[in-house]
């Protein structure tokens, strides 16, 4: 009999002691979830970062279409598309009576302050191949401050930059 009750007592120590949770288990558990969180705060951070510069790039976009549809309106007043003044009038955009030459002001205006608003550091250029003249190619670019960028052929590293090449 006495070696039955020693296996009993054996199989109650066993069961008294293992109800619980070590502390290293538990400390264990902790680093694993600090870590886990860690790395989905890292990834959702990323992720709202990279869609930001999409945004960004799908408004760049959106833009240099506006500014070519502009050249080929006013194919004579597109060097007024540099306009880096925010104070001109703007009656032109509200249906007053304008000239090609006030239009492409109006709205190379509307644009700096619509640029600047959305993009960081936004600006425009323009470059042509040669003289600016019919038969030639008109290059529209923008560039703005963005971490995301890579560096490339006609950008450095955090500076985003879009072309739109134009025949005139």
């Amino acid at each position: 009999m006495s070696l039955v009750r020693v296996v009993g007592t054996h199989q109650m120590y066993q069961k008294m002691h293992q109800q619980g949770l070590s502390l290293i288990e538990v400390l264990l558990s902790l680093g694993l979830s600090s870590v886990m969180f860690l790395v989905l705060f890292t990834a959702q951070t990323h992720s709202q970062k990279v869609l930001v510069y999409s945004h960004q790039l799908h408004y760049a976009n959106g833009l240099l279409g506006q500014l070519a549809a502009q050249v080929w309106a006013y194919p004579h007043h597109y060097q007024n598309l540099i306009n880096t003044s925010l104070t001109l009038d703007l009656g032109c955009l509200e249906g007053n009576q304008c000239n090609g030459a006030d239009m492409t002001q109006a709205w190379a205006t509307h644009w700096q302050r619509s640029l600047l608003h959305n993009l960081p550091g936004g600006e425009f250029n323009l470059q042509c191949n040669g003289a600016c003249t019919q038969g030639n190619r008109l290059t529209i670019g923008l560039t703005w401050t963005q971490k995301l960028a890579v560096a490339d052929d006609k950008c450095e590293k955090g500076v985003a930059c879009i072309h739109l090449d134009i025949a005139l």
